[in-house]
């Protein structure tokens, strides 16, 4: 047979080659798309918690208060609501910051619901961190919209949380709580922007909270209420324990962290959004969790 008549094709080894570059080109390209997708899902969560700062301003710009972390677990299942029977202000409502703000990001609509089931169940896109999962009902929690950020509240010391509860998961009226957005009806609450004398640049207001990975779908003790709760860990967390990554187990339920890979992001009291690494020092965290301690912030 001439060479002209031979029928042209790979080898077995060239075809062995080929395949070897392929795979090397997408074992190149997955990190590179994960990388992408995760810079975009950390601009939507910055995004999210500006979102949530020009709200919390502007609830202070009409009210001259910050809105309140409301009383209790579960909100008593209730909305607080007047004589006249619109939602009660920061003063009196035993529902958290999630809903006192509901007006200033476009949600007049949700604020107007007096049903506390039917609020739970309501998606609020912005409550959500797309790093970790979407927002939706979740049945293993009653159809419940499960949230992604916190408000925080400082310890007397780091590795602590004695100071969340003061000793009483149902409030103490004389506890005097040290961050932005206090327990509702306890000493210290409502307060003002002139309360926070360490400077609103050095104050953290809201973040994200540290989840267990293994139950984002199901929900925790920790993360089973949603959005719409009251004092409790599945709104607001504690600046006693520093930042920490996702995990599947040994999640406390009251620390601050993420499913983003070097650090979690942070709104301070003047609506900039930082990012805060894991590796922060627990008491420099700690610090920045209290609005009037008098200690000073360094670089972080």
């Amino acid at each position: 047979m001439s060479p002209s008549n031979r029928r042209a094709g790979f080898t077995l080894i060239e075809l062995l080659v080929v395949i070897a570059i392929i795979a090397i080109l997408i074992a190149l390209l997955v990190p590179a798309v994960q990388k992408v997708r995760e810079a975009a899902a950390r601009t939507q969560c910055i995004n999210n918690l500006k979102q949530m700062g020009v709200a919390i301003h502007a609830h202070h710009d009409t009210l001259k208060l910050f809105p309140t972390g409301g009383t209790v677990p579960w909100a008593n299942n209730a909305i607080t609501l007047t004589p006249n029977g619109i939602p009660a202000g920061p003063k009196t409502q035993e529902v958290g910051w999630g809903f006192q703000i509901l007006p200033y990001i476009e949600q007049g609509n949700v604020y107007k619901i007096t049903n506390y089931a039917t609020l739970q169940s309501t998606v609020i896109p912005i409550y959500n961190c797309p790093s970790r999962r979407p927002a939706t009902q979740h049945a293993n929690q009653g159809g419940r919209v499960l949230g992604d950020y916190c408000s925080v509240t400082p310890a007397d010391s780091p590795n602590s949380w004695d100071q969340y509860w003061y000793g009483n998961i149902w409030g103490v009226p004389t506890a005097r709580y040290r961050g932005v957005i206090v327990r509702t009806g306890t000493g210290s609450a409502p307060i003002g922007m002139a309360a926070i004398t360490d400077g609103t640049s050095n104050t953290l207001v809201v973040s994200e909270k540290r989840l267990d990975s293994g139950n984002y779908e199901s929900g925790d003790w920790h993360d089973d209420s949603g959005w719409a709760d009251g004092w409790d860990p599945d709104t607001v967390r504690y600046t006693g324990y520093a930042p920490q990554r996702d995990s599947v187990g040994g999640v406390s339920g009251y620390e601050v962290g993420s499913a983003h890979h070097t650090g979690v992001h942070g709104l301070f009291a003047d609506g900039s959004v930082r990012h805060i690494s894991y590796t922060i020092d627990p008491t420099v965290f700690n610090r920045l969790g209290d609005r009037q301690d008098g200690n000073v912030i360094p670089n972080f």
